[in-house]
């Protein structure tokens, strides 16, 4: 059985490029917010900072992870996103503190 998978993804926009994506954005979040395995789907702009956009995710599984990233929504996000970063997405993977042993 595969664990949950919480994680962050941080996008650095070029300036003025959310009017260009935020149609996008916010529809990938609402579709994958429907997807089965999906516990959280949420974006945030930094407080300040509306050219960072920080996405918070939290899947039932990897496998699920996966098929999340094939999806129509999830494709035309990257594809519309891609010429507006700054820099490629970065992700950072999360382990909870309370459940590691040691």
């Amino acid at each position: 059985m595969s664990q949950e998978l919480r994680l962050i993804a941080r996008c650095d926009l070029k300036s003025g490029a959310w009017e260009n994506i935020s149609s996008v954005v916010k529809e990938c979040v609402a579709q994958s917010r429907k997807e089965a395995g999906n516990h959280l789907y949420t974006a945030y702009f930094e407080q300040g900072n509306h050219n960072r956009v920080i996405f918070i995710e939290h899947w039932s599984s990897q496998e699920v992870l996966d098929l999340h990233m094939t999806t129509e929504h999830f494709q035309n996000l990257v594809k519309a996103m891609k010429p507006y970063l700054e820099q490629s997405m970065e992700v950072i993977l999360l382990d909870e503190i309370l459940t590691i042993k040691g």
